[in-house]
């Protein structure tokens, strides 16, 4: 392979991407190449990955235990933190059991890797994130993909390749639209043809529902309504990380038989802890998903007061379609020098012609910042 050429060629089709150095914590405003901008362009929904409670917690872990785990959850790799924030998530979520794993990816890897055969199907929504499709590639089951959020399609999927070991797989909020999974209407196609439900509410956990539990709890679903619940700790949690739900037994099974837990090794202890910390402030500081709620509406408000393009998200993901890729990265590279931190989603992580400034909100913004990056849209400022 020519990997000059084919480098140019994801420079002149404007796909070439470039790392971008940050230099501050993140937080209402972060500095990226020393200049510092409205922050638009994180993950950390309610605020938490610089917390001084954080903090202090993954400190005196790492003072405690040392920082790395040493090895893997079934050599060295498995402490009382460990355990005591398993135990902790599952009962927030209201799941058996809980297990941990390093990232979000590799949680999904041994998901399917334990669940799936080659004689199994897995059926899922078209936009699913990647690391749902890479799992499933990377087993020998059947892959089959509804388009997105079309459960009459996905009922005549089931209705055809459904086996006795089947998964039904989806996204409970879509990395890249923002918009939500029809959760009410899985679940009841997943009873109907007898196949399991696994969700992964990696953008969801911690910021829907009352209590923070995530889309289910915001579809007045139960745990028994769904098989395998998936979630990260790098998003509302603000740490790293990531965790399976599920039955006592199921999880026994995936911690027995996931290559990418038996072999990996653990998450840092001090993450671990700083998960720990992040749990109890979900669950005592609500007022961190009201403020969030309130400038989603807020920047829904403005689009339709202004005449921009709404979207379908309720999430904090907005997306900001421009279409083509070049006017994308331009537009992304104009709202840094006016100030705004974005990022400019091309495909193929979206589909070609759907160019995208991704915005994403945080309960550090004001009612403000939303109206300077309104303006910046505009062109106005």
């Amino acid at each position: 392979m020519d990997f000059e050429q084919a480098l140019q060629q994801l420079r002149d089709e404007n796909l070439f991407r470039e790392r971008v150095v940050r230099t501050s914590k993140i937080g209402r405003y972060v500095s990226v190449h020393g200049k510092q901008l409205l922050n638009f362009n994180s993950n950390d929904y309610l605020g938490l990955s610089g917390h001084p409670e954080l903090i202090t917690a993954a400190t005196q872990a790492a003072q405690r235990f040392g920082y790395g785990a040493t090895g893997s959850p079934l050599i060295s790799g498995y402490t009382s933190i460990h355990q005591e924030l398993e135990y902790a998530l599952a009962q927030h979520m209201g799941f058996e059991r809980a297990l941990l794993f390093s990232s979000g990816f590799l949680a999904n890897l041994g998901v399917a890797q334990s669940m799936l055969g080659r004689h199994d199907t897995i059926i899922q929504d078209k936009l699913n994130h990647a690391s749902l499709i890479d799992a499933a590639k990377l087993t020998d089951a059947k892959l089959k993909r509804y388009p997105h959020n079309d459960m009459q399609k996905a009922d005549q999927l089931l209705e055809q390749y459904a086996t006795e070991n089947t998964l039904l797989c989806s996204d409970g909020i879509f990395s890249m639209d923002g918009d939500s999974a029809d959760l009410l209407n899985l679940s009841v196609l997943a009873l109907k043809h007898d196949v399991s439900l696994w969700i992964d509410d990696a953008h969801g956990i911690g910021v829907y529902g009352e209590h923070g539990r995530g889309l289910m709890e915001s579809c007045d679903l139960q745990p028994e309504n769904m098989d395998i619940l998936s979630g990260t700790l790098g998003k509302a949690f603000g740490t790293a990380g990531a965790f399976v739900l599920g039955s006592s037994d199921r999880i026994e099974w995936i911690l027995q038989k996931a290559r990418t837990y038996k072999y990996n090794t653990s998450m840092p202890v001090a993450d671990a802890a700083a998960a720990l910390k992040a749990l109890e402030m979900i669950q005592t500081e609500p007022w961190r998903r009201e403020k969030l709620w309130e400038l989603i509406y807020y920047y829904k408000q403005q689009l339709n007061a202004y005449d921009l393009p709404e979207t379908q998200s309720d999430s904090a993901i907005q997306p900001f379609i421009i279409g083509d890729s070049k006017a994308t990265l331009e537009m992304a590279q104009n709202m840094i020098e006016k100030g705004i931190y974005v990022t400019a989603i091309r495909p193929p992580t979206v589909p070609q012609g759907s160019g995208r400034l991704r915005i994403t909100l945080s309960s550090l913004l004001e009612k403000e910042d939303i109206d300077i990056l309104i303006q910046c849209l505009l062109g106005n400022y």
